[in-house]
């Protein structure tokens, strides 16, 4: 049973960051309790740790939640995509 909730819970959580630009986990944890996923701070952290979910830079300056296409972790990401910039234009 908890690991089909959770479940449907990435699922629902993948939802809202393709929907929405979701830029903190507070917002996302409010979009959840609202969708009827009554979760903590620690569960959203937990879950976007699991769903290896990055932040990536939005037009208005600020970050917003997104899928890692990659498979490599936000910093290794950032580096690749550095040293790709840096090193081979």
């Amino acid at each position: 049973m908890i690991k089909l909730k959770k479940s449907k819970r990435h699922e629902k959580i993948l939802e809202l960051i393709a929907r929405y630009e979701i830029e903190t986990q507070e917002e996302l944890q409010d979009r959840l309790n609202e969708e009827g996923f009554s979760v903590t701070q620690a569960t959203v952290s937990r879950d976007i740790k699991d769903l290896r979910l990055i932040k990536t830079a939005s037009l208005n300056g600020g970050y917003y939640y997104t899928v890692n296409h990659s498979g490599k972790s936000g910093r290794e990401e950032l580096a690749f995509k550095w040293m790709s910039f840096v090193c081979c234009p």
